[in-house]
């Protein structure tokens, strides 16, 4: 991320260390996506890693669709 500002960085940044990201990094089919958890054992795709630009056509993969996430001792720190 580029960000083009006059202010200093410490006014910038200030406040962000006080929320931390619920986003989870954890593979399905092989795909490895970041996802933030919702309820119910589901989760909203919020990013895909993948060299394969098949992977990115996959409409079940698309940012914003719902995937049934894996136990949490199946994801990646």
């Amino acid at each position: 991320m580029l960000m083009w500002t006059i202010a200093q960085l410490d006014r910038v940044l200030e406040g962000s260390d006080q929320y931390p990201s619920q986003w989870r990094e954890v593979e399905l089919g092989g795909v490895t996506m970041v996802v933030s958890p919702g309820e119910n054992g589901m989760g909203r795709v919020e990013r895909l890693i993948s060299p394969n630009p098949q992977d990115y056509l996959r409409p079940e993969w698309q940012p914003g669709a719902m995937v049934s996430l894996p136990q949490t001792g199946a994801s990646k720190p």
